[in-house]
């Protein structure tokens, strides 16, 4: 029997590699398609304070919501040792090679996660109950977890993004894993519930 890091890591592989033979262009018109469909949820569109991210690897991009209208609603995390913060984004922002080789905020407001009422997260794959499978670093996952300790279980929307493909139909957990509140996709957007 295969244990679950041994069925996420099959997981994560089949997904990366699917990831990493994608077209440019492709992969352009997914993001425009994925910020059409976020800038039409309500989760996103009533929001005050959003967590977003620099895609890496494959990822789908949501660079069309950071140069839209709203961008000043938007944070971008860095890595600082095992947790994350989350940095005002500014449009002359400058960024640095961080961690894994994402470009993280050199400068700027540092905002709570606490202060959000959504976070992109981006994934490897989920399913139709919006559970995730991460890039495995546990970084949100243990973001969640340190602000549910300290605001009594209150935290922000999660909406993963992804591509479409990489729905499954079930995605091995662990006792850990954050569950999300929605997915959005190029294709779709699916609500947990």
């Amino acid at each position: 029997m295969t244990s679950v890091a041994d069925a996420k890591a099959q997981l994560r592989s089949a997904m990366r590699a699917r990831r990493s033979g994608l077209d440019p262009a492709d992969v352009a018109a997914a993001g425009a398609a994925l910020a059409q469909r976020l800038e039409s949820l309500p989760l996103i569109t009533e929001a005050r304070r959003v967590a977003a991210y620099r895609a890496v690897r494959g990822e789908i991009p949501v660079d069309a919501l950071l140069h839209g209208a709203g961008r000043q609603r938007y944070t971008l995390p860095r890595v600082v040792g095992d947790h994350l913060e989350f940095v005002a984004w500014r449009r002359d922002q400058k960024f640095v090679s961080g961690a894994f080789g994402i470009p993280e905020p050199v400068d700027g407001e540092v905002v709570a996660l606490a202060d959000h009422d959504a976070v992109l997260v981006p994934l490897i794959a989920f399913d139709g109950r919006c559970r995730r499978l991460g890039q495995g670093g546990g970084f949100y996952d243990r973001a969640l977890a340190r602000l549910g300790s300290v605001t009594g279980g209150q935290r922000p929307v999660l909406v993963g993004v992804a591509y479409g493909f990489q729905q499954v139909d079930r995605v091995p957990q662990e006792p850990w894993d954050v569950p999300l509140d929605a997915v959005a996709t190029d294709r779709d957007i699916i609500l947990a519930g």
